[in-house]
């Protein structure tokens, strides 16, 4: 991603942080139900309860809010790049870990069992190409995970589109999990104009090898 738009994302919410506080409003999230069902169907990817859990973007901890009050506790890590996001979740989490950094800068040996994010890609970038960040992204949290990855975004099966945001269409974003597992789940089934995708550890097939 190029770094003026992260400067750009910092600034955004930066100053809707200073102007609303802490609340969904300063997320960009729509309402709090819209959020509780993100979480739900993030969170569905897997049996989460004592897992090494990485929640990229994490904004305020929200994820990590969801998954106490349903019982599934974990080992719970979350990411972002704006400060005085992560400085909410810090004082509103004293027993979580959260980190300042871009996904993409993340070395390659940290490693979690589930990775999530969410509502990462939905602002329509100036500098960056929305699409290959996508693809950039999904690929390095692949390599994170061992269990499991869960990423919703926008879909292009929408009624309206606001000129700041950017759709991608679930079929494209599947063809490109596949690229990367056999093993990919798409929900475009909760009441919202998105979906999530699930990609999982590859498996070798059934066919057998050929002795010879």
């Amino acid at each position: 991603m190029d770094a003026r738009e992260k400067q750009e994302i910092i600034k955004r919410y930066t100053e809707r942080y200073e102007k609303l506080g802490r609340t969904v409003e300063t997320l960009g999230s729509g309402t709090d139900e819209h959020q509780t069902i993100r979480y739900r169907v993030l969170s569905e990817i897997g049996d989460l309860g004592g897992q090494r859990v990485l929640d990229v973007g994490c904004g305020f901890g929200g994820f990590l809010d969801y998954c106490r009050h349903f019982g599934q506790p974990m080992t719970y890590t979350g990411m972002d790049i704006v400060p005085v996001l992560l400085e909410e979740a810090r004082s509103k989490h004293p027993d979580g870990k959260f980190i300042e950094m871009d996904v993409l800068d993340a070395p390659d040996d940290m490693e979690f069992d589930y990775v999530v994010s969410s509502q990462g890609f939905n602002n329509r970038f100036r500098y960056s190409d929305n699409w290959d960040v996508m693809q950039e992204v999904i690929a390095k949290c692949f390599k994170l995970a061992k269990k499991g990855v869960a990423i919703d975004m926008m879909s292009t099966y929408v009624d309206f589109r606001d000129d700041h945001l950017y759709y991608f269409d679930p079929c494209k974003v599947f063809d490109f999990a596949k690229s990367l597992t056999k093993r990919v789940t798409i929900r475009h089934n909760y009441p919202l104009f998105e979906f999530c995708i699930y990609l999982f550890p590859d498996f070798e097939g059934w066919r057998k090898k050929d002795k010879n």
